[in-house]
């Protein structure tokens, strides 16, 4: 770890991007050798915790574009961690879940998360209740300025 804090003062977009490369490298780290890598296990635990859903809300909740949820359901699919059934109002849509299988990659993959969790909340200098209604603020401004730009034509 380095010994002095390099200048935080070029903007609070640049911090959050260095922050989401430590975040990243300290996830690949506390990660390896679990059967998930993060961005999979973020997904299998979006099931597990308020599952079933469908791949709408799944992809809203994720913040994810729908063609990326597709691609992480195709690769579940394909390992015999998704289970569909139709959805019981709208004929058109599905309710996606873990299979057993599904559930035990997403619990061997937590236990890895969870040192990992514990190790950056230990970490904090201020309390995690208010770190995370920081985060929620960020996203709440992000997704209000994403809104923005597409009203006015600006994102793709």
């Amino acid at each position: 770890m380095p010994s002095k804090k390099p200048e935080r003062t070029i903007s609070l977009l640049f911090d959050l991007f260095v922050l989401n490369q430590h975040l990243r490298r300290l996830l690949a780290a506390g990660l390896a050798g679990a059967p998930l890598r993060a961005d999979e296990y973020a997904v299998y635990s979006l099931l597990f915790e308020q599952g079933p859903l469908t791949s709408t809300d799944m992809s809203r909740r994720l913040g994810l574009p729908l063609t990326t949820l597709l691609d992480y359901l195709r690769a579940m699919d394909e390992r015999g961690h998704l289970r569909r059934r139709p959805h019981p109002r709208d004929g058109r849509a599905q309710h996606l879940e873990l299979t057993l299988k599904g559930l035990s990659a997403q619990r061997r993959t937590n236990a890895h998360w969870e040192l990992v969790r514990a190790q950056l909340e230990d970490s904090l200098a201020m309390p995690r209740g208010e770190v995370r209604r920081a985060l929620q603020a960020l996203d709440d401004a992000a997704l209000s300025a994403l809104t923005a730009l597409e009203t006015r034509g600006q994102v793709g």
